[in-house]
């Protein structure tokens, strides 16, 4: 992975490409400049389009080929604004259409940089907390619409609370009703409670940042009042900094329980995830990709010789994460133990213990979210030689006859980002597969979306496959 440069400027020397650099280039591109995103630019720095890491995996589930160009599959209309825009219209503009990242162009319509979300993560001024905001949000539904306006200004939350005595809840105000107010010719002399949502969506007692973005995303909202059970405000809370929270909110549950039969002799005394790939255990480099997505809390699911991954990585402390196990007395399946695992509120990796990765767990999880899902599943094209010619036919007719074709298949590749919710249909105590619950899922009709690896993947289940490992990592492919 390349050094990350945080001047939008400087990025798009690492960061761009031109319409016809291939669909494979752009992935390798992509990796390394670590943006999420390449903006396609045509004669110097005229902006053709925006590719995103999302436009890359739909296009490989679509079946087009890694040899197409990146020019057919950009996104031709992106957002864009101007080069000289306030970070916080930046902000704006981005969750106001829930996109990470932003051409910036100037007067002449010449692209100047790339912003994304993350470059506006650290200011001071966006990390002032839902509570601390409150009070400035609170108004008396008798006051003037014209000075509802004015507040609506300073508040800069583009939505106010009504509030009859004290905190109580009496509805809520956004701009937008305002901006309709004045387009009906609304006095601003008229009382703000006249024109303002009475029976606003509203969250009773305490949520989790996940539960509160997926209602908000259901109910089409940007802005949701949380009262305690006195229906009085406790706080408010705003889409875009959820948003930004939940971009470092991930944990991971890692199934490292496995007995490695097929690698016997290899497995005999030490499991499966602790053998050596390259100079250190398999299980070592799983963490380190896990906290290089910003992943900090990992769960261990064990049962074949727990002590020796427990005692290399005691706490977790000196790998940069914190370590919890859960020792299986009984195989519970791959998705069996998570039930019974704590984990903190929100959206959580599970991936099998016996996989080797570079995908970016942050970039499965922005896609996770902008595809509304229950469960993402990591799957991997797989392509597998006929060795024989191929007869296509309709009943008894011959349509078509393929010499020795590839047959191209999607694999699971034993990862997966799961809503929390998505525990409850695991049953207590019993052996249940990942299998399992995605059919369970499904059958409730949940969503289930897939995720194409790009990425490096290498499953370590068997000797030729350890040993392919072994080499990659030698050759510097991961």
């Amino acid at each position: 992975m390349g050094d990350r440069d945080d001047n939008p400027t400087r990025r798009l020397k690492t960061a761009a490409i031109s319409p016809e650099t291939s669909i494979e280039d752009a992935m390798v591109v992509l990796n390394e400049a670590a943006t999420g995103a390449l903006v396609v630019t045509s004669d110097g720095r005229t902006l053709f389009g925006l590719v995103t890491d999302g436009d890359v995996r739909r296009a490989i589930m679509r079946g087009v080929s890694l040899d197409e160009v990146a020019g057919s599959i950009a996104n031709r209309t992106p957002v864009i604004a101007s080069s000289t825009i306030p970070s916080a219209d930046a902000l704006h503009l981005m969750t106001k259409h829930d996109i990470s990242h932003l051409p910036m162009i100037d007067e002449s319509g010449v692209l100047q940089g790339l912003l994304l979300r993350r470059d506006l993560a650290d200011m001071e001024d966006l990390e002032q907390s839902a509570r601390e905001r409150l009070e400035s949000v609170l108004i008396h539904p008798d006051t003037p619409l014209l000075a509802a306006i004015e507040r609506l200004d300073r508040a800069g939350t583009g939505a106010l609370v009504l509030c009859q005595t004290g905190r109580r809840l009496h509805g809520v105000l956004t701009d937008r009703d305002v901006r309709r107010a004045i387009l009906h010719g609304v006095s601003l002399e008229d009382p703000c409670g006249t024109i303002a949502n009475l029976d606003p969506v509203v969250a009773r007692g305490a949520i989790t940042s996940g539960d509160a973005l997926r209602l908000m995303a259901e109910r089409g909202i940007d802005h949701l009042p949380v009262v305690d059970d006195h229906g009085d405000m406790v706080e408010f809370l705003l889409r875009r900094d959820l948003i930004q929270e939940s971009r470092f909110s991930l944990s991971a549950v890692v199934m490292a329980g496995g007995y490695g039969s097929r690698l016997m002799p290899l497995t005999e005394s030490v499991p499966k995830p602790m053998l050596p790939v390259g100079d250190r255990p398999l299980l070592e480099r799983t963490i380190q990709q896990l906290r290089r997505s910003g992943i900090r809390e990992v769960h261990l699911t064990t049962h074949y010789l727990p002590e020796a991954i427990e005692e290399h990585f005691g706490d977790g402390t000196a790998f940069g994460v914190k370590l919890a196990y859960f020792n299986e007395d009984l195989p519970l399946g791959t998705a069996g133990g998570l039930k019974q695992v704590k984990r903190a509120d929100g959206p959580f990796v599970v991936m099998n213990g016996d996989v080797l990765t570079g995908v970016s767990f942050q970039d499965m999880f922005l896609y996770h979210r902008e595809h509304r899902a229950d469960m993402t599943v990591g799957v991997r094209k797989w392509e597998m030689p006929v060795p024989f010619g191929v007869v296509d036919c309709d009943d008894v007719q011959v349509r078509a006859l393929r010499e020795k074709p590839l047959v191209t298949l999607f694999i699971n590749a034993g990862i997966y980002l799961l809503e929390p919710r998505v525990c409850e249909y695991i049953p207590d105590g019993q052996y249940f597969d990942m299998t399992d619950l995605v059919q369970k899922l499904l059958d409730e009709r949940l969503t289930v979306v897939s995720y194409p690896i790009v990425e490096y993947w290498q499953d370590v289940g068997r000797h030729e496959d350890y040993q392919q490992a072994q080499e990659d990592v030698r050759n510097g492919r991961i």
